[in-house]
């Protein structure tokens, strides 16, 4: 073989190997910035998914501060309905006619007080069984009527704006 010939036979070899050595490059290159784009891919879409958890947050305080705006309101409306109860109390022992239309009057502001609390998703708490999430006892009596723990006599009603307390029943229970 001339030397020619050999040495464009080396030339081609180089240039096979560096032509090899590029596509090589070109390939780790092209691995690097796939790992990359999908890292980021990855990145983003946790982005994204913590946008939508961040969104459905404030989408429901939203709504419960929408539901419960009123809570305040009602607060300070629950005396009055303590004071047209007691007056109701009060009047029903006299026996004046002039009294009676009056309790009449009182009767029917506190029936419609009551509705309107109803129409905004305040209502009493219940008082069957004594509950320490709902009441609140403020004295311990003796009775043979009741078992112990039962409640005795409601002081003063609570009231819950729909599933949250606004003030405990204020109660007396059984102590045997």
């Amino acid at each position: 073989m001339s030397k020619k010939h050999k040495h464009h036979k080396e030339n081609e070899s180089l240039e096979k190997e560096t032509q090899e050595q590029e596509n090589c490059e070109i390939n780790d290159k092209e691995e690097n910035k796939t790992s990359e784009l999908e890292e980021r891919l990855e990145q983003a879409l946790r982005a994204y998914a913590a946008c939508e958890n961040d969104k459905k947050i404030m989408e429901k305080q939203k709504t419960q501060a929408i539901d419960y705006a009123a809570e305040k309101f009602a607060k300070d409306l629950l005396p009055i309905a303590d004071t047209l109860e007691l007056a109701i109390k009060n009047i029903k022992s006299k026996d004046d006619e002039c009294v009676k239309e009056m309790l009449e009057g009182v009767e029917l502001t506190l029936k419609k007080m009551m509705d309107t609390f109803k129409n905004h998703g305040i209502e009493p708490v219940e008082h069957e069984e004594f509950d320490p999430n709902l009441h609140q006892a403020i004295q311990q009596v003796p009775s043979d009527e009741h078992e112990d723990g039962q409640i005795v006599e409601v002081y003063q009603k609570g009231y819950k704006l729909k599933d949250r307390l606004i003030r405990p029943s204020m109660v007396t229970i059984c102590k045997n």
